[in-house]
């Protein structure tokens, strides 16, 4: 019985592991090579527009976390939103760090903070 336990633990660690790689499974909300014919302009566009809704987002899910049912709403209706906008950022400034747009050009579409997700 302990030694299947700690196979069954053994095996999952091992998997667990493998499952949280991005790099290797790719991201579940987001669209290989999305951007990858945009210009530098309308990459910064597109990413000021994306931390723009991002920011919508986290204050939906931060005023609808305070009433009754706010968890649920938040988890069944914003939050595969915000995962879709993290996911289409994360593309966006890899799509400039592969094209090399200049710091100014993208200037316009600063960082957005993180927050811990829900």
């Amino acid at each position: 019985m302990r030694i299947k336990l700690g196979a069954i633990g053994l095996i999952g660690a091992a998997l667990g592991g493998c499952a949280s790689t991005m790099n290797i499974i790719g991201d579940p909300f987001a669209q290989p090579a999305k951007f990858q014919y945009l210009r530098c302009e309308d990459i910064a566009k597109s990413i000021a527009t994306s931390q723009k809704r991002d920011k919508e987002l986290r204050d939906l899910m931060d005023r609808a976390g305070g009433g009754v049912g706010g968890s649920t709403a938040n988890m069944l209706v914003y939050a595969p939103d915000l995962r879709q906008v993290e996911g289409d950022l994360r593309q966006l400034r890899e799509a400039a760090g592969e094209k090399r747009c200049s710091d100014e050009v993208l200037k316009g579409a600063p960082k957005a903070e993180v927050a811990p997700p829900r």
